[in-house]
């Protein structure tokens, strides 16, 4: 059947017509999803079936816009296009996502609809010149999607790229890539000016311009400055009789001395932690903190933080030093309010200062912390406080209010002259710190402006990856049950004790493809309630405080023995529900029982938090699998980090790489437990040994042969 020009104009306006409502759809998910944090089953396939239907509709406006001049071929491209999408949305919404064909079909029909549309592109005719750019972009097109579709016919799935695959892949991909973008923007000079926009276009642009600038404006302009204390709450000294207050402020002069002794202290400490933390970075090579300096920097921030606590609701008291009748008093009301912010003022410069150049350390001062208290942006908080142009105001007025009246105050009966010699010298000091280590307003206001853009774009990347990620971990190709049955896991459970370390791997799960090595999951195995109580920690206030959820029965009634990071978060887990995998693998430290008792409860310390998507093994308001081994036992096991995709980080498999290495030593940091070794052909498990959990490291990591 002919296609006439008003045909295809009409199917073109419908693709438009689809694809305007299908990015529609995708933004309302993810806004849902954001707003709900969390995309749940239907709505992740609503959402898969969205993005879809975004990429068929553009592929069918290309190949619709070349049927004109090549009809036959686009009805090709089309009946691909179609098969593609047919096959895409059976995947999805059909159990026939365990058919590997079903899979392959869909690949190669995709590969081979966005080969062609992209063929049809560049065969559309214009009034240039063809060099060999115009020539042999094409060839470099038609090879790099005869490669991919190759991949379907591969017997892994997904190959390993050797070099083989390198040298025929990227060369026709470069010139496919870099010929169609010189081809494109060629094409675009030679088209000339483009027609005048039509009326209720320009009234759009003008409209969504202003609403633009104007959104930007706010943004960038608000927002940036947090409002102290003192601005939100009434005078604490108002209605007080003039006894009470005379009292109190007599009283709070101690504790300011308290407070400032504590700081005076602690900034010894921290310079010398600083410095001997950055020495040891340097002479091993790395640009992270491990677990236990995590919690020296921590001990110090928060220590630095209860003091500046206090020292703020001394300014916050006093700040409404006026309203107090009596000169005197009002007097020594000013004067432990201005010294306590010119000591909070001197020691956030200090901090800032030290800190603010030093980015592991800086990032690991924002970073959330729910078991130090410690909220995300804490330092960046505390950075744009003394940048802030307001504050450094009314910090300039107390100067000056204190200078005009400084002499009387000295000579008179506010203060004992001990006592006001220790306020002035604290004064001062402040006020010297405060002028010759100012910091860049400009410079402070743009960290804070990048640090909310970068805070406001993370959360709905971050939603969308953790969909993702959740989608990836769940889905699995092939629907068969695990090898390893529960009779096994009854013979082995008596072997486990508390500490032991789990490696686990489920075949024909799609992320076996992302992550490296045969053995993709760890776990913890903590033991029974008895087994605690028997190490001597069930008493512990991190293993009590999450007790209740630890000891509540699991699936048919079973006792949760294991505690693992998955894409759920840090949960306790049955051993039959996480060792019901395809293969199994358990290792037991060389440590003694106090040793194995606090790595148990450094391990409970972190039940409840949520997984990390980004494999960030160097934050621990989230873990990944294995992180949750490495920080249970930093100090007491050597575990080496490996760098992957540009992050150092610990994959299962370098686990039995440092057994294999071990095991020959007189004392091992790892013993052999047992291995669970999957047999696909004959359907079931089998106890294997050491020497073969040693040769799994050869083995094909992608799903399973």
């Amino acid at each position: 059947m002919k296609i006439q020009a008003v045909d295809l104009a009409v199917y073109r306006q419908a693709t438009k017509v689809v694809l305007v409502a299908s990015l529609v759809g995708v933004a309302l998910l993810l806004a849902l999803a954001v707003a709900l944090k969390s995309f749940g089953e239907f709505r992740t396939l609503l959402l898969l079936t969205a993005l879809g239907l975004v990429a068929g509709a553009i592929l069918a406006y290309v190949e619709l816009g070349a049927a004109r001049f090549h009809p036959r071929a686009a009805k090709v491209a089309l009946g691909l296009l179609v098969s593609s999408q047919v096959f895409f949305y059976l995947l999805v919404w059909t159990g026939w996502r365990a058919e590997l064909l079903l899979w392959k079909l869909w690949w190669i029909a995709m590969v081979l609809s966005v080969t062609s549309a992209h063929l049809l592109a560049l065969k559309l005719p214009w009034d240039g010149s063809k060099d060999w750019v115009e020539r042999w972009t094409p060839w470099g097109a038609a090879l790099s999607g005869a490669w991919l579709v190759s991949l379907a016919f591969h017997t892994t799935s997904i190959p390993e790229p050797g070099l083989l695959y390198t040298l025929v892949f990227v060369p026709p991909a470069l010139l496919s890539v870099g010929g169609s973008i010189a081809i494109w923007r060629r094409r675009n000079r030679k088209e000339g000016a483009p027609k005048p926009m039509a009326g209720w276009a320009r009234t759009a642009w003008i409209i969504g311009g202003l609403a633009g600038a104007f959104w930007t404006g706010y943004y960038v302009g608000g927002g940036t400055r947090r409002i102290s204390p003192h601005e939100m709450l009434p005078s604490a000294l108002t209605g007080l009789p003039p006894a009470e207050v005379d009292r109190q402020v007599r009283a709070d002069l101690e504790r300011l001395k308290a407070a400032v002794a504590g700081l005076d202290e602690l900034a010894g400490k921290v310079e010398a932690l600083r410095a001997e933390l950055a020495e040891k970075r340097r002479a091993e090579g790395r640009d992270y903190y491990r677990p236990e300096e995590e919690d020296r920097i921590r001990w110090a921030f928060v220590t630095y933080l209860s003091h500046r606590a206090a020292l703020l609701r001394l300014v916050a008291t006093y700040a409404g030093f006026q309203s107090v009748r009596e000169p005197e008093t009002q007097a020594r009301c000013f004067t432990v309010g201005y010294a306590a912010a010119a000591v909070l003022y001197e020691r956030a410069l200090q901090l800032v200062t030290l800190y603010a150049q030093d980015r592991p350390a800086r990032r690991k001062l924002n970073e959330a912390e729910p078991l130090w208290g410690l909220q995300a942006g804490m330092f960046d908080r505390i950075y744009e406080s003394v940048a802030d142009e307001r504050n450094l105001e009314k910090y300039h007025e107390m100067a000056a209010y204190y200078d005009l009246r400084k002499m009387e105050w000295s000579l008179g009966k506010v203060w004992p002259p001990e006592d006001f010699k220790w306020l002035d010298d604290r004064i001062s000091r402040g006020g010297d710190y405060v002028r010759t280590h100012a910091v860049s307003r400009s410079k402070a206001w743009l960290k804070g402006l990048a640090r909310r853009v970068r805070e406001d774009a993370y959360t709905p990347v971050y939603a969308a990856q953790s969909m993702l990620s959740s989608w990836i971990g769940d889905f699995k190709i092939v629907e068969e049950p695990p090898l390893i049955t529960l009779e096994n896991l009854k013979e082995v459970a008596p072997l486990m004790r508390p500490g032991d370390l789990i490696l686990e791997r489920r075949n024909w799960f799609l992320s076996n493809a992302f992550l490296p090595g045969f053995w993709p999951h760890g776990a913890l195995y903590v033991g029974t309630p008895e087994d605690l109580k028997r190490l001597g920690i069930a008493d512990h206030p991190e293993v009590r405080a999450r007790w209740t959820e630890y000891s509540a029965p699991g699936e048919r009634g079973r006792a949760k023995t294991i505690l693992e990071s998955i894409s759920e978060g840090v949960v306790f887990n049955t051993l039959e529900h996480s060792l019901h995998a395809d293969y199994v693998a358990v290792l037991r430290p060389q440590l003694t029982d106090a040793q194995i008792g606090q790595a148990i409860v450094r391990a409970f310390s972190h039940q409840g938090k949520p997984y990390d998507f980004e494999f960030d093994f160097f934050t621990s308001d989230k873990l990944v699998c294995t992180e949750l081994l490495y920080r249970s036992y930093e100090g007491l096991l050597s575990f080496d980090l490996v760098r992957v995709m540009g992050r150092d980080t610990l994959p299962a498999i370098e686990i039995v790489k440092m057994f294999d290495r071990e095991r020959k030593k007189e004392k091992p940091a790892l013993r052999f437990v047992f291995f669970l070794d999957g047999i696909p052909s004959e359907r079931r498990a089998v106890l294997a040994g050491e020497d073969d959990l040693v040769l799994s490291l050869e083995r094909d990591k992608a799903f399973q042969k």
